[in-house]
């Protein structure tokens, strides 16, 4: 079936097992799971402390009047207890429509994986930045559950082979915490393509 991102027209075919090949413009076969022409970026938040009070870690968005489209592809959110860390409350994922303050990320510095690619266009924030948020949860992480120093919690999310967990101008990802304590250690690595 043909589609058609950024003025390239491919073609595809699906197997009976939903696995894809894609026949790209100039012919050839094409197996990977993202089109080739989505430019690849991710950003990592490493060592960042909890908070008593609620707390928004980390957002993604796709500012409105972009003209892109943003597709997350993977998560790997890690944590641990420098003490006692008794706060049981997950690290969430949720859809957002906004936000603002915080720390913003410079396009230069958000992270490329070929680093002569253009930057990126996500508006990416950490520091606790203003989100509005949209529909229910998404997804969630444990935290460190610790009566001293040494519990830790890791995990990975991808979405399925082939897909992309899309954001359109004006829609994006927020991580946040709804209370937690200053013991707890965020880090938080999200991977996303762009087209």
């Amino acid at each position: 079936m043909p589609s058609s991102a950024n003025g390239v027209t491919s073609t595809r075919v699906l197997g009976s097992t939903g696995n894809t090949a894609a026949v790209s413009s100039d012919g050839r076969l094409l197996t990977a799971a993202a089109p080739e022409n989505y430019n690849f970026y991710f950003h990592a938040l490493i060592d960042a402390p909890g908070v008593v009070a609620a707390n928004t870690f980390l957002s993604v968005l796709n500012p409105i009047g972009s003209g892109k489209t943003i597709s997350f592809f993977s998560v790997a959110p890690d944590s641990y207890a420098t003490g006692s860390s008794p706060t049981a409350n997950s690290l969430v994922v949720d859809r957002i429509t906004a936000a603002s303050g915080g720390t913003q990320v410079t396009a230069a510095n958000i992270n490329k994986l070929i680093t002569v690619q253009a930057n990126s266009i996500a508006e990416v924030r950490t520091g606790n930045p203003t989100v509005t948020k949209s529909g229910i949860s998404l997804y969630s992480w444990p935290p460190p559950i610790a009566s001293g120093i040494g519990s830790v919690s890791s995990a990975y999310s991808s979405v399925p082979p082939g897909q992309g967990f899309f954001c359109l101008p004006g829609q994006g990802i927020a991580f946040s915490t709804a209370a937690g304590n200053t013991n707890q250690v965020w880090s938080i690595k999200v991977t996303w393509a762009e087209f």
